[in-house]
């Protein structure tokens, strides 16, 4: 909103030649009478009234100019102060020693472009206030702004609307319960629950203000954006129109109904234009789904914006589109540094960095990955975590794969090999697929007491194990070229360890809250 727009909103130059006491008043009639009897004396005009102070000039069709420096004008009133203010109504009502006065009567005010129409605008010239109290609506060439209650506080170069305060404007629709615009600082003020519709963002606040002149606003307590199908929540919000960024504090989630998924931060930055979001301070993230929730954590969270582009049948076969994917819309791909954790009921684990993409609903876990399912550890050189509809379908790690679990305090099953592929049912490990060069460290035991038989180590060319319950149930070796079983009496753990073993369980996170409460750390 204008400067020119927002201080001529009342027209209340009024004020300025309300100050009867301070100049004489000049006046003419058709006719003039003394009225002694009428409220202790006065002088009665009637047809073509004028009334002269200064730069204002007031016409009626009848007043009467009491002796106490009162004017009560009646009919036809019209007021002049300049040459672009304009007053009109049906009655008026000056005191000139109390200075305080009011127009009635389908007033309608005019400035330049402006247009305000009232039942009754009242003035205090000698501290130089107006206001209206029995609703008002103003029109200028891009405003229309309707209230209950208007003041104007000149001293302070201040306006102020109360009362289902609704200013539309092409840009933006503003309702609210009380708005304020200081003239000096051209800077609009937000009392109270106020909403800010535009013509992309939705925004809500209970506290706030928005400078016109560097279009930089500020939005505090409760603090809502509405965006895109996204919606962001926060303490407060600063946001610079001119560069299409925005900052938010404290208690920060972001909410993304496309992609089912909530992101939490102590601060966010973001660039609309590049589609990104920057959070960091404890940040975390919630995807959800039908069964279970993925939580993760890490230092910094990097949320983009993504064009989803389909044409034909170009769509690579290797590649699934995610079911909440819809071509020609903006897809998430969110980027997790430094110290990521994840949980989910069925997987858990660690990383420096997580990539997901909404596109194919893949995460990908890079530099050291450690994964955990039940008793099984899972680590290689990146992961890669297939999700459908919320829900974990596959990982595959296509290097440097390394699976243990733990029997008890010395003995550890061990699986190591190129490549892995582990299929799941309802989040529920099913099956892992280890191919090329797979060696073995496994501890079977006697199915009359428990207990363990040996140790048998093997090498093949792939390994395929189907599990129970999380726990490995058959294991199928393809292509054996050497297997050694050795009595549990005669086996030394730490001999027949396969290269690269590193049991990390104090890593895991243990629960969600766990994940979060760390989160960052």
């Amino acid at each position: 909103m204008k400067k020119s727009q927002i201080a001529c909103l009342l027209g209340f130059q009024i004020i300025s030649f309300c100050s009867l006491s301070q100049q004489q008043i000049e006046y003419k009639a058709d006719r003039i009478k003394v009225v002694k009897k009428y409220k202790g004396g006065a002088q009665r005009l009637l047809g073509n009234v004028v009334f002269i102070q200064g730069e204002m000039t007031m016409n009626c069709d009848s007043a009467y100019f009491l002796d106490n420096n009162t004017v009560e004008a009646y009919s036809n009133i019209f007021i002049k102060k300049g040459d672009s203010l304009t007053i009109s109504g049906h009655t008026a009502l000056y005191d000139g020693n109390t200075k305080l006065g009011r127009i009635e009567g389908d007033v309608v005010c005019t400035e330049s472009d402006m247009v305000l129409t009232t039942d009754t605008l009242y003035f205090d010239s000698k501290n130089s206030i107006a206001s209206y109290l029995k609703g008002g609506v103003i029109n200028s060439k891009d405003n229309h702004l309707v209230s209950q209650h208007g003041f104007y506080f000149s001293k302070l170069k201040r306006i102020s609307f109360r009362y289902d305060v609704r200013l539309t404007n092409p840009q933006y629709v503003i309702t609210a319960d009380t708005l304020s615009y200081f003239t000096a600082s051209k800077t609009a003020v937000f009392e109270g629950p106020t909403n800010i519709k535009g013509e992309k963002d939705n925004l809500y606040c209970e506290s706030g203000w928005y400078n016109t002149r560097t279009e930089i606003s500020h939005l505090t307590k409760n603090a809502v954006i509405y965006s895109n199908k996204k919606i962001l929540h926060a303490d407060s919000v600063h946001y610079y129109k001119k560069t299409e960024t925005g900052e938010a504090y404290s208690h920060v989630s972001i909410i993304d109904n496309y992609e089912k998924s909530i992101i939490y931060g102590d601060y966010s930055v973001t660039n609309q234009k590049k589609g990104k979001t920057i959070i960091t301070g404890h940040a975390w993230i919630e995807k959800f789904s039908v069964t279970d929730t993925l939580v993760a954590s890490a230092d910094t969270i990097i949320a983009y914006q993504k064009k989803i582009e389909v044409k034909g049948d170009t769509l690579s076969k290797k590649k699934k589109i995610n079911s909440d994917s819809i071509p020609g819309r903006d897809s998430s791909v969110i980027k997790a540094f430094h110290h990521v954790r994840l949980f989910k009921r069925d997987v858990q684990g660690v990383a420096d960095t997580l990539i997901y993409s909404g596109y194919d609903s893949l995460i990908t876990l890079l530099y050291l990955p450690i994964v955990w399912n039940k008793q099984n550890q899972i680590s290689g050189k990146k992961v890669w975590i297939y999700m459908n509809n919320g829900q974990i379908d596959k990982i595959n790690i296509p290097e440097n794969t390394f699976i243990c679990e733990k029997i008890d305090s010395i003995h550890f099953n061990q699986i190591k090999g190129r490549e892995l592929w582990a299929w799941f049912s309802k989040d529920t490990l099913r099956r892992i697929d280890i191919v090329g060069n797979a060696q073995t460290v496994y501890y079977p035991k006697n199915d009359k007491n428990n207990k363990l038989k040996g140790a048998s180590c093997s090498e093949s060319s792939s390994i395929r194990l189907l599990t129970d319950k999380g726990k490995v149930d058959k294991m199928t070796l393809v292509k054996k070229t050497k297997m050694k079983m050795t009595p549990l009496q005669d086996v030394q753990p730490k001999q027949i360890e396969l290269k690269g073993f590193s049991w990390q369980i104090e890593k895991k996170p243990l629960s969600r809250e766990d994940v979060i409460l760390r989160g960052g750390h």
